[in-house]
């Protein structure tokens, strides 16, 4: 489904990625694993276009991704969330849900603002309620995000990552500053838009437990470079990446 191929990406004199290759099947959850600073979140802003790296390809459906404005990127079907929140204090969450599928409206903007565009409008609130009742926020849809705890803002986020029904999202560590309960419910959302909205998800996490709960491969990432690759158990009986996250001591 999406393909990274040879991917290297520089900042000056700075490899921030080095021949990264790796593949993203269809209906599975993929995780992206690896210290601080292994290159992780650059490779997902190189897959929406917003760093363009200096050799290789991104290949989504066997188009060249690497040719697509990052502002059309949603149009192939693809989205994301971010390590930090990018909610819209100002509006209410129905709002902010909105945000994430307005751009399918092909008529006057003027209509839209006017109200005008009834059919549209009809569509995008019968798919808001269902996906607000799916994550457990329809009763908050008129809440404003400073009101709201930081586990539904997070909820609100992937909601509006869900709505344009997207063919793969990619997280990037959605389980940051939750509690255990709260991250118990995001992986019990992850495996619900997976299985029920047939929702590739492409995830970068550090809390461990949760990626070897709900991944069906795994692949690590250090210094730039992909050094495992493989199922939850595979990954967790890897040498070198036990040697990764826990160094190795010298004595052994």
């Amino acid at each position: 489904m999406l393909e990274i191929k040879n991917v290297t990406v520089k900042f000056g004199g700075l490899t921030a990625v080095k021949n990264m290759s790796m593949t993203i099947e269809k209906g599975k959850i993929h995780s992206l694993i690896g210290p601080n600073g292994a290159g992780k979140t650059t490779l997902f802003n190189v897959i929406t276009g917003v760093v363009k790296p200096v050799s290789g390809e991104v290949i989504f459906q066997g188009k060249n991704l690497l040719k697509v404005k990052p502002e059309e990127i949603i149009y192939k079907g693809i989205t994301r969330t971010f390590q930090n929140l990018q909610l819209f204090n100002f509006l209410n969450v129905y709002e902010n849900i909105y945000s994430g599928i307005v751009h399918n409206f092909n008529g006057d903007i003027i209509q839209l603002i006017n109200g005008k565009s009834k059919s549209f409008e009809k569509d995008i609130r019968d798919k808001i309620l269902g996906i607000a009742e799916l994550l457990g926020i329809k009763n908050r849809l008129s809440s404003y995000p400073t009101q709201l705890s930081y586990g539904i803002l997070k909820r609100i986020e992937i909601a509006r990552a869900i709505v344009s029904e997207p063919k793969i999202i990619l997280f990037d560590e959605p389980a940051a500053g939750l509690n255990t309960e709260e991250t118990n419910e995001i992986e019990d959302i992850f495996k619900l838009i997976n299985k029920k909205r047939e929702i590739t998800i492409l995830l970068v996490e550090h809390d461990m437990s949760l990626v070897m709960n709900i991944s069906d491969k795994i692949t690590v990432m250090s210094f730039g470079e992909k050094i495992a690759e493989g199922t939850p158990d595979e990954i967790a009986n890897n040498e070198e990446v036990i040697k990764v996250y826990l160094g190795e001591n010298e004595n052994a």
